[in-house]
């Protein structure tokens, strides 16, 4: 199985999904793991040079852009500690799950879910 989380350090559960620096897709049954990142974040660096608070509120797209992504790479659940309605509505769209956490250590998440917690 395949299982997407956001992540600003690759050992990380990141706080909120549209702002982190990445998503690691790792897969439970080979232990391979995929980085990809954040493309929108990286662009908004760039036009903006300096992020101020959190910026949950400029919406950068990423529920648009990552669920089709994920889906390309054989994703089967993506968790997160918070979920958009955006986010939730293109996932599903996607027929990815989505699983809510409040686990820090990416390990720690993985267990979590496939333990079924």
């Amino acid at each position: 199985m395949k299982i997407a989380l956001p992540t600003n350090d690759k050992k990380t559960l990141a706080p909120r999904i549209g702002m982190a620096k990445g998503f690691l897709v790792i897969d439970t049954d080979t232990n391979e793991t995929t980085y990809i990142q954040n493309e929108a974040l990286k662009e908004y660096i760039k036009e903006h040079k300096k992020l101020h608070g959190d910026c949950g509120e400029h919406g950068l797209g990423v529920g648009q852009v990552l669920p089709k992504k994920l889906k390309e790479l054989g994703v089967e659940i993506f968790v997160a500690k918070f979920f958009g309605e955006g986010m939730l509505g293109n996932l599903d769209l996607c027929q990815i799950k989505t699983y809510v956490s409040k686990k820090h250590k990416i390990k720690d998440v993985i267990e979590e879910v496939l333990n079924g917690d």
